[in-house]
C-alpha cells in the first residue's frame, strides 16, 4: 500500500470517528446505540434494536409548550396504527417530530398518592427518584416526578360551528370559547343533560336559590336576543328553554361527555378558570374540625383528571380520592383541594359562582389556622397502585428528538432514541431513508410500493418504488415482527440478497442497512429466520439519572440548531454514503491475524454458556470486529475489538448478563474495570437515596450507621483509584470520575449530618 493509499485510508479513518461523534451529539447516554448504528454501517449489516419507546392510553393528556392540553387520542384523530410527521412543541419545551400509535394487549395503570395516573405499555418509561423506571417495573411506594404548574395557551379557542349557528338564530354571540360560555359550560359538566333539541336541564339543591338568578342572568347574556326562559322545577331541577342555547352546547361538550371539553383543554386561564368556576359550584366546602377543604365529587375519574391538570395552570395543587375496592371498580371518585397556599389561590383565581360560598370560603382562610402548603412539595409523588390491564387497546407515543422527554397526565415520561439516531446518521450520510411501522395489516404496496395501473394493463407487473423501501439506501421498520406473513417473506430476501422478490418480479434494491425495531424477541420459529438475518442486536434501556443533566444540556443545543440534520464548519456533510462502501471495502485489510484464535476461544466459552451462535453469525463476526477495529483508530484488531461479539451473541434480554460475564472473564481489556464500576455505580445510587432519606432524622442509631457508611466510602475510594491504576484508560478513567463524585456528593451528605448531630 502506497503512501497516499494509507493516507487515504487515514482520512477516512478519521472522518468515520468524527461521524460516530456527530452521530451522537444529540443523545445523550446513547453511546453504545450509536455504535451499533455505525457499526452496521460499516459491516453493511442490519441491526436490530429491542425496546421500543413506551406509550399511554387515548385518555391522557398531554401538555404542550404554549400550556394547550390535549388528550393524546384527540392529536391523533383517528390515525390507524402507524408513524405519523407531527410539529407539535410539547412541555417540558421541546418538539416532538413524530406520532406513534399502536395496538397492544397488554398495559400497565399506575395510580400515585395525589391521584395522579397513567396507563400505558408494560415498557413505558417514567421518571422516578431511582431514575427512569418502565412501567412494569414500578412498586408501591416508587416516587415519581410529578408537573407542579402549567403555562397558559394566550388565545382564545374559536368554537367550531359557532357562526353558522348564530347567523342561523341571527345572533351576534361570541364566536370564541369565552368566560361567560365557558362558565355556563362548566355548571352544565358538573349537573347537565339535554333535553330533547330546545331545552337543557340542571340538577339543582335546594340552597341554591341565588345561583338560579345567576344562571338566568348568565343564559340572558349568552343566548341574546332570543326568546329564552329559565325555571326551577320542584326544587330539584333548573329548565332553560333556548335553541340557540342548547345547540350551542351541544357543539361545546365532546361525545365522551365524562371527560373536560377539548376546547377548554386548549383555552387560556381567564377562559379555563371561568369553567372551572361553573364546575365547583358544585363542590362542597367543609370544615369538620380538620383542616378546611374543596371537595368536587364525580363517577368520571377522568373529568377529574382534567380538572386536576386545569387547576395546575393556576399552580393550584389537588388530590383525586377513589372510593371502592380498585381501581377498576371504583364508583365514585373525589378531588380535594386543600392548604393555606392552594385556598388562597383558589379564592383569588378561580372562586365560586354564588356570593354566599365566596364569602365562606375566604371566612374559613381567615378564621382557621391553615396548614400543608402542598404545592411545595409537588415535585415528587409516591405510587400507591400498580395494576396489570389485559384486553385490546390504542396507544400513543411522541417521539422527542432530544430531551424524549414529555408530560402525560402530570408524569413525566420518556421515550427512546432509536429511530432518531437512524434518522440522524441517514442525514449525516445524505442517504436516502426510509421508515415505517408495521403491523399485521401492513399491506406489501405501503413497503414495496404500489402497482403501476398503466403497465399492468399492458400485462405487466411493475411496482412505483420511489420514496418507498427499494428506493431507500437506509431503512428503519418499526414492529418488525408484527408484520404478516407476506410481508416477512419478502424482507427474508430482501435482507439477505438485496432482491425483492414478490412472486411476480424480481428486483435489485438499493438498501445498504436496514435497522429494525421490536418489542419484544419473537418466539414464532417462521420469524426466526428474519431475526437471524440481523447481524446486530441491542437491547435499548432508558437513560439514566446520572445522565439527565448533560440530555438537558443536549437538548438545549438542538433547540438552538433547530435540525437534526447538523453539518460541519465548512457546510459539507460529515461523511457520505459512498464513503461508507469504500471503508466497508477496506475491511478486509485489517489485520486480525492476533485475534483469531482468541475469538474461537470466545466463541467456545459462549456455546459453554448456553449461548449458541448460528454458523452465519459466527462467519460474519470477523466483519463487525475488523468494523470496530477502524472506529478505534487502528487497521490491526485488538481484544478490545472483541467486545463487540456482544451485539452479535445475544438472543434476547436473559443473554445480556450472560454475555457480559463470559467477556469479563475472557478478555484483558478495560471492560472489566468498566463492569466493576459500573457494580460501584449501581450501589452508591442505592447508597445515596438511603442517606438522602436519613437527612432530617436525629437518633443514635443513625449517626453510628453514617460513621460506618463514611468508613465503607473511604475503602471504596481506594478501590478505585487503584481500578484507574491498573487500566490506564480513557473510558475508565471517565467512569471513575463519575463514581469518585457520587462518593463526595455522598460524604457531603453524611459529614453534614454527623457534624450536626456532633
Amino acid at each position: 500500500m502506497g503512501d497516499a493509499e494509507v493516507l487515504k485510508i487515514d482520512e477516512l479513518i478519521t472522518r468515520v470517528q468524527n461521524f460516530e461523534v456527530e452521530l451522537r451529539k444529540p443523545f445523550v447516554g446513547r453511546d453504545e446505540e450509536s455504535r451499533v448504528v455505525v457499526l452496521a454501517l460499516l459491516t453493511g449489516e442490519h441491526a436490530i434494536l429491542i425496546g421500543e419507546p413506551g406509550c399511554v392510553t387515548g385518555d391522557t393528556i398531554v401538555s404542550f409548550e404554549d400550556g394547550r392540553l390535549s388528550y393524546i387520542e384527540d392529536v391523533a384523530r383517528d390515525l390507524p396504527p402507524g408513524i405519523y410527521a407531527t410539529g407539535l412543541s410539547v412541555f417540558p419545551p421541546s418538539k416532538a417530530t413524530e406520532l406513534h400509535v399502536y395496538d397492544v394487549w397488554e398495559t400497565y395503570e399506575i395510580l400515585t398518592e395525589r391521584g395522579f395516573r397513567v396507563r400505558g405499555t408494560a415498557n413505558h418509561p417514567v421518571m422516578t427518584s431511582r431514575g427512569w423506571v418502565e412501567l412494569r417495573n414500578l412498586r408501591e411506594g416508587d416516587e415519581v416526578r410529578i408537573v407542579s404548574k402549567l403555562p397558559s395557551p394566550s388565545h382564545q379557542v374559536p368554537i367550531p360551528g359557532a357562526e353558522r349557528l348564530a347567523v342561523k338564530h341571527n345572533h351576534r354571540a361570541s364566536r370564541v370559547l369565552n368566560r361567560k360560555i365557558a362558565e355556563l359550560l362548566g355548571i352544565f359538566s358538573t349537573r347537565g343533560y339535554f333535553l330533547g333539541s330546545e331545552s337543557i336541564g340542571l340538577e339543582k339543591r335546594n340552597d341554591e336559590k341565588e345561583l338560579l338568578q345567576k344562571l338566568t342572568d348568565l343564559v340572558e347574556e349568552i343566548s341574546g336576543p332570543e326568546s329564552c326562559s329559565i325555571d326551577s322545577l320542584d326544587g330539584q331541577k333548573i329548565v332553560c328553554v333556548s335553541t340557540y342555547l342548547t345547540k350551542l352546547l351541544r357543539l361545546l361538550v365532546d361525545s365522551a361527555s365524562n371527560r373536560v371539553p377539548r376546547l377548554v383543554l386548549s383555552s387560556p386561564n381567564s377562559v379555563s378558570e371561568a369553567f372551572l368556576r361553573g364546575v365547583f359550584e358544585s363542590a362542597d366546602l367543609i370544615a369538620d374540625g380538620k383542616s378546611p377543604r374543596i371537595v368536587l365529587r364525580s363517577r368520571s375519574r377522568v373529568f377529574l383528571e382534567g380538572v386536576q391538570m386545569l387547576l395546575l395552570r393556576s399552580g393550584i395543587s389537588s388530590t383525586i380520592l377513589d372510593y371502592g375496592e380498585g381501581l377498576s371498580t371504583c364508583k365514585s371518585h373525589e378531588l380535594v383541594i386543600e392548604g393555606e397556599n392552594n385556598l388562597r389561590k383558589f379564592s383569588v383565581k378561580v372562586g365560586f359562582m354564588s356570593e354566599s360560598k365566596k364569602r365562606r370560603l375566604a371566612s374559613l382562610i381567615k378564621s382557621t389556622e391553615l396548614s400543608g402548603d402542598s404545592s411545595n412539595s409537588l415535585g415528587w409523588d409516591a405510587i400507591k397502585l400498580v395494576r396489570r390491564v389485559e384486553g385490546w387497546v390504542r396507544v400513543y407515543d411522541f417521539h422527542v428528538p432530544g430531551t424524549h422527554a414529555f408530560f402525560t397526565n402530570g408524569l413525566l415520561s420518556h421515550n427512546t432514541a432509536k429511530s432518531a439516531l437512524v434518522r440522524r446518521a441517514a442525514e449525516l450520510l445524505n442517504a436516502k431513508f426510509f421508515k415505517y411501522l408495521l403491523t399485521r395489516y401492513t399491506e406489501p404496496s405501503e413497503l414495496f410500493g404500489p402497482l403501476d395501473i398503466r403497465a399492468l394493463e399492458e400485462g405487466k407487473y411493475v411496482r412505483l418504488t420511489t420514496g418507498k423501501l427499494p428506493d431507500a439506501q437506509i431503512a428503519f421498520l418499526d414492529e418488525i415482527f408484527k408484520a404478516n406473513s407476506a410481508i416477512l417473506n419478502a424482507l427474508n430476501t430482501l435482507l439477505q440478497e438485496r432482491i425483492l422478490y414478490d412472486g411476480f418480479t424480481e428486483l435489485r434494491v438499493n438498501l445498504w442497512t436496514l435497522f429494525g425495531a421490536s418489542n419484544e424477541v419473537p418466539e414464532d420459529p417462521e420469524i426466526q429466520s428474519v431475526y437471524d438475518r440481523f447481524l446486530l442486536r441491542h437491547f435499548v434501556r432508558p437513560v439514566q439519572e446520572d445522565l439527565w443533566r448533560n440530555l438537558l444540556r443536549a437538548s438545549w443545543e438542538l433547540e438552538k440548531q433547530a435540525s437534526l440534520s447538523l453539518k460541519n464548519v465548512d457546510g459539507d456533510r460529515v461523511l457520505s454514503i459512498g464513503e461508507i462502501k469504500k471503508i466497508n471495502e477496506r475491511l478486509f485489510e485489517v489485520d486480525l491475524s492476533s485475534i483469531e484464535s482468541k475469538l474461537l476461544r470466545l466463541l467456545a466459552a459462549l456455546e459453554s454458556r448456553g449461548i449458541h451462535l448460528t454458523d452465519r453469525r459466527k462467519g460474519k463476526s470477523l466483519k463487525v470486529v475488523a468494523a470496530n477495529a477502524i472506529l478505534s483508530g487502528r487497521m490491526y484488531a485488538t481484544e478490545e475489538d472483541l467486545l463487540s461479539i456482544k451485539y452479535l451473541a445475544v438472543r434476547d434480554w436473559d443473554d445480556i448478563e450472560k454475555v457480559n460475564a463470559v467477556l469479563a472473564e475472557e478478555l484483558k481489556t478495560p471492560f472489566k474495570y468498566v463492569r466493576e464500576l459500573s457494580e460501584i455505580r449501581t450501589n452508591l445510587r442505592e447508597l445515596y437515596q438511603y442517606v438522602k432519606s436519613l437527612e432530617g432524622i436525629e437518633s443514635s442509631f443513625v449517626t453510628a450507621k453514617f460513621e460506618n457508611i463514611v468508613r465503607e466510602l473511604e475503602i471504596t475510594k481506594a478501590k478505585v483509584i487503584n481500578i484507574v491504576r491498573e487500566s490506564q484508560d480513557s473510558q475508565v478513567l471517565r467512569l471513575s470520575e463519575e463514581v469518585l463524585h457520587l462518593i463526595n456528593s455522598i460524604m457531603e451528605v453524611v459529614n453534614k449530618k454527623v457534624g450536626r448531630v456532633e
